[in-house]
Parts: C-alpha cells; structure tokens; sequence
C-alpha cells in the first residue's frame, strides 16, 4: 500500500542555533513519503544556507525564500505549494519524534477523522515535561466537543503544530498575517471544517520554551493586544459556529481577558497611556458578561476592581490575585497544611503503628524516569526477599515532612536507606541536596545508601556539593555506602575518607520482567532529551543513517522517560512493562541510557550502547559485559560494524549468577551493621 503524501511546512527566521535539530528529525523520520517545504522569512543569520545545503542532501526539501512577513505570512506561503493528503505544522526551533508522521497517518488510515493531534512535551534547557496526560490511548471528538476542549486551554491547545490536518480541509490563507497569536486565531477556522478529531495521548512534539527570540515570549503591548485580540476573535468565532456553547466560551473568555489584564500589571504597561484602549475593551466586556461568572472569590473581586479603577485593579491584584500576594501564600499554606496533615495521619496509620521492624527507604521517585522506578521496585523486591520480617516504609522524595515522623518512630533494630539511582552529586542538584538531608536526620541508625553513581562537577559548586556530602557521611555511625560502578567506588575510597563504600550491581539487574514472546523486528531507539544528553546533532544523523540503511523505516523511538510526574507504583509498573514489551519486540535497542542498556538486558534483547556525560553506563556494562548481546559503543563511526555484529548474535540470553550472589552479600553486610 502506497504511503500517502504528507506535506510538512516549516517556517524559518534566524534559527541557525537550532535549525539542524529540527530538520533532522524531520528528514530521519520512520515515513519516506514527506514533502518537507522550508520558507525562510527573510532571515539575516545563516538560516537561508542551512536549509540549501540540507535541500541538496535530500530531494525532498523544498526551500522558497521571501522578504520577512511574519509566520502566518510563512505558514500560508508554504500552503501555496503542500501537495500532500496531509499537512503538518512545525516550529523550526522545536523538533519532533522520528515516529510523529507515522503514528499520526496511522490513526487516519484506522480511524474516519478529519485532525489528528497528540501531546507535546516542553523543553526548557534539558528540563522536558509534558504539557498534559490523558487517560484514554486515542480520544475521538466531534466539533463540538473540540471546540469545548479548546476553550478549556487544557489537555487541547490552540497550538497548529503537534496536529496534522488533511489538506483539502485548510482554507486558503488561513492565518491571519499582521498578527501574533495566529494559532489561536486559526483554530476554529480549522476545526470548523472537521467531523471528527483524534486526539492521542503520546507526547510526540518537542516545544522549546527556552528560546529568548522568540516574538511571543517578548512582553510587550502589542504582544498583550494581540492576545486580546485572538482570545475574543477566537471565542466569538466558536460561539457564532456552536451557540451552545456560548456560556462555557463566555466563562473562558473572561478568565483570558482577566490573564490580559494580570499581565498588564506584571509587565508595568498598565501605566503606558497607549495601553488604555485595551484597559477600556476590557471593562466594557467584564460589564457586557458579567464578572460575577468568574470562578473563585478573589477573580470575582479582581473583575470588580477593574470595573471600578486602575488603581483598585492594581491594589486588589497584589493584595488577593498575584502569585506572591500574601493571601495567595495563606491560601497555598494552608492548603499545604491540610493535604499533609491527612497524609501524616494516614502514613502513621499504615506504617508506623505497632512493634515491627521497619525497613525504611528515604527519596523513593514518584517521577516518571522509568530508571529510577525500576530501581524502587527492585529495592522493594531485595527487602521482601532478604528482609521478610521487616515492614517495608517508603518515603517519597516530595514528602520530606513525613521524615519527622519516621524519625520519632526509629530504633536501633531499624534500617534506614536511601533510594538508589545516579543522583549523588552535582547532576541533579535538588535531588542530591534532598536526599542529602534527610539522611541527616538518621545519623544514629543503621543507614545505607542502595547503589549510586557519584559525580561531582570540578568547580566551586562541585567541591562546595563535595564536602557538605563529605560532612554527613563522615557523622553517620552505622553507615554503609554501596555504589554501583568503579568510578564511583574509587571516587568514595579517596574523597569521602573514613565512610564505608562497597561496589555492588545496579539494583533494576536483579528485577525479572515477564515479556511478551513475539517474533522480534526492527530496532527501537532510546536517546536522551536532558541535561546528560552528550549525544551531538551530528552524531545523532550519523546513527540515524545507519539505522535507516539497515532497518528502513523498521524503527521507532521511545525513552525510559516518561516526562511527567505524580505517578502511583500501578501506573510505572504499566509504563515499565509496555516499554519492556516494546523492547522484547524488537532486534536491537539503540541507547545512550544507562537503564535503556539494563533493561535490554533483562528483556534478552541485543543493545548497542552509546557513552553518556556520567560514568554510570562505562560502571554498570562492567557488570554485564559477560553477556555478548550488549555492546558498549566507544566510536560512533563504527556504528555500522557494531549493528551487524549485534543482529548477528544468537544466544541472547542474561547470564547474572555473579549479580544474584552479590546481592546476597549485600543482604549480609547491611545484617551486620
């Protein structure tokens, strides 16, 4: 079956800094079929050179270059020649998921929809989140039901990009040129002409926040004007196509236009007399609404203000609506004060009532590194296994208000442990310091740390983070330190004199996952997106070529990160198996993750691994180098030779016998302390 033509239009404006990125996941994508069409709005940098020399690499390029008009005077430029069923949007400082295209014409050759959008994922200098979570794999809406999701500014956003639109759908000059904030402005135009909308719950498009260039980020009165603008176009837009909606949009409206007005007071052009045309729109539709409709007390008092004063504005603003107001703070605190209250009653109730002996582990992850889940799961299965007699106590690496508890509950019959992971050090800095004190608490008790990676920057931060850990080992009196790779263990016997280290395996070697048996294919890809990353543009369109001569478009990627937080142990214990399912599909893994190796491992899947900023993946392939389906890859030009010997090897089995008896040593050293 033919591929059909998918056009992707990339508007582009002095982003030499980040240009590369974006294009080579766009042109390394698992579909062949793309029209990818670059506009260069006028750029004065190295933009315009960046996108020729990429156009005579790949025949799929197509570059037209224009004087400067904005981007929905690109965007509609780049309509004017997409000859594909399909048409997508993407920023030429973001970047996208080699899978995007594939995932997105699949869920329209399954499914009788119109659009099809997925999640996106914010990327602020190596700190990626996702923006939103939805329950459902693939929620299917009609217009309506969009145009509600798109008032609500939650789960759905105006955003063009991260959705992909059939093209005979698209009006002729859809974006509004003159004007920022085209995105919002387009949208109803754009769902109007739809049925049906799939929305997926995957994060597959990477939005840079960190661009300091970036128009809409400046703060400025047009900026402010141009928001207004959109959100009232927008809004009366929706109601004029969906009149049953026009209460909820009337609501939404107004809580936009009360955003407008914080800003202009954040911003201090609330005192710019050419803002008054836009302070005098505002009031006149808080009067035509009705302010009373606002959610909360405090935006109902705010609505008021404005009707009466700027000043009153200003003065309601700092004192009840702003982030720092100190009503908002009493308000958060106490909050605060209420949600933990109950979660200490329950925590006391389930843990620390009764005689048993308790085994505590201190800075469990709630988080969504799939690594360090893994890690927690494998402690809980070492304490039942060699510890049965003792009650397992896990303490959350955000609950540090619980640590008091435990503190008063504790005896010497007690241990205490630290959660495991590469987290020691200057890497993450707030984990570190987090878990650093509250192990402090436990200076008395028997107290471990399960197997860590040390690393500490060589500058004053480093040597400042190196001795305030030096500190509180030193004063633990029953202390053990076991950390999982030679690096480390060197680093703890020379600069943490006098605390007792052991080296011992990576916790997660010991977990025993059940996979799925399938006939294995293709190759999946599991590369980092954070602040470890050591992986350049270039190099990663070296492994990309090497994957694509080899596999195709039999590829796809995924990571060990799920980039969003606040999971309970049922919703990782899902995420891990479906990644180890994945995993136990596929010929080979291609990572530069240390849990990415790890997981090949107890999944029997051949794993080629690349080096990352820590020493970690060099420590821990140390202890499964034994088994001759993981290839720790030191040169990426010999990428291609490394491919062929991992598809060719046969007896993937994890052979871990040394592993299983280190862990009983561990048990016995931890017994003695």
């Amino acid at each position: 079956m033919t591929e059909p033509l998918v056009s992707v239009i990339i508007p582009v404006y002095n982003v030499e800094k980040y240009l590369d990125k974006c294009l080579t996941t766009v042109v390394y994508q698992n579909y062949n079929n793309l029209q990818i069409i670059l506009v260069d709005d006028g750029s004065t940098d190295n933009s315009l050179s960046i996108c020729k020399h990429w156009s005579i690499k790949d025949e799929r390029i197509e570059v037209y270059s224009k004087k400067n008009g904005g981007l929905s005077d690109a965007r509609n430029y780049g309509l004017r020649y997409a000859k594909g069923e399909y048409v997508s949007f993407i920023d030429s400082d973001d970047w996208i998921s080699l899978n995007m295209i594939s995932k997105m014409v699949n869920v329209f050759s399954e499914n009788d929809v119109d659009m099809v959008t997925c999640q996106f994922i914010t990327v602020n200098n190596g700190d990626a989140k996702l923006f939103s979570y939805q329950d459902k794999k693939l929620n299917i809406v009609d217009r309506k039901e969009m145009f509600k999701l798109l008032l609500e500014d939650n789960n759905m956003t105006s955003h063009v990009w991260r959705k992909m639109y059939k093209r005979n759908l698209i009006p002729k000059d859809v974006f509004e040129v003159g004007k920022n904030f085209e995105d919002i402005l387009a949208m109803p135009t754009l769902v109007s002409k739809c049925q049906s909308i799939a929305s997926m719950n995957e994060g597959l498009y990477f939005y840079r926040t960190s661009n300091g260039k970036s128009i809409v980020n400046a703060i400025s009165l047009k900026n402010i004007e141009d928001r207004f603008y959109a959100i009232k176009e927008s809004t009366n837009e929706i109601i004029k196509l969906e009149p049953q909606l026009g209460k909820v949009a009337n609501q939404a409206l107004l809580i936009k236009e009360i955003d407008v007005y914080r800003n202009l007071i954040d911003s201090g052009i609330i005192n710019d007399k050419q803002a008054l045309p836009l302070i005098t729109s505002i009031k006149e539709d808080l009067r035509e609404k009705d302010y009373r409709i606002l959610p909360g007390m405090a935006p109902k008092m705010f609505g008021y203000s404005i009707l009466k004063s700027k000043a009153l504005a200003i003065l309601t603003y700092r004192l009840f609506e702003k982030q720092d107001s100190l009503f908002k703070k009493v308000m958060r605190r106490f909050k605060l004060y209420s949600e933990r209250h109950n979660k200490r009653v329950a925590f006391k109730d389930k843990y620390l009532n009764g005689n048993d002996k308790l085994f505590i582990v201190l800075g469990v992850p709630n988080y969504g590194n799939l690594g360090d889940q893994a890690l927690k799961f494998a402690e809980y299965n070492f304490i039942h296994k060699y510890f049965p007699d003792f009650k397992l106590v896990p303490v959350e690496i955000n609950d540090g208000f619980l640590v008091r508890n435990v503190k008063k509950r504790v005896t010497n019959k007690d241990i205490v442990a630290l959660q495991a992971g590469g987290n020691i050090g200057t890497l993450y800095p707030w984990l570190h310091n987090t878990q650093l004190n509250f192990l402090s608490k436990f200076a008395r008790n028997k107290a471990i740390i399960f197997p860590q990676t040390l690393y500490f920057s060589d500058d004053p931060m480093g040597k400042q983070y190196l001795q305030n850990t030096k500190s509180v080992y030193q004063q633990m009196q029953h202390f053990l330190l076991f950390t999982r790779d030679k690096f480390s263990y060197d680093f703890a016997q020379n600069k943490l004199q006098g605390v007792r280290s052991v080296l011992m395996p990576d916790m997660a070697l010991s977990l025993t996952p059940k996979v799925e048996e399938s006939k294995r294919s293709g190759a999946i890809l599991l590369l980092r997106n954070d602040s470890e990353k050591t992986l350049s543009v270039e190099d990663l369109q070296l492994l990309l070529r090497k994957v694509k001569e080899t596999f195709g478009n039999n590829y796809l990627q995924s990571d060990t990160h799920i980039h969003f937080d606040d999971i309970d142990d049922n919703f990782a214990k899902d995420k891990l198996q479906g990644l180890w399912n994945k995993m136990g599909k596929s010929q080979l893994v291609i990572t530069d993750r240390l849990h990415g190796m790890v997981f090949a491992a107890l999944t029997n899947t051949p794993c080629i691994i690349l080096h990352s900023k820590s020493p970690k993946i060099q420590g821990v392939y140390e202890w499964i180098k034994n088994n001759k389906f993981i290839f720790l890859e030191d040169d990426i030009n010999e990428l291609s030779s490394t491919i062929k010997s991992a598809l060719a090897t046969s007896d993937c089995h994890f052979e871990r016998k040394n592993i299983k008896e280190k862990f009983a040593q561990m048990a016995e050293l931890i017994n003695k302390l």
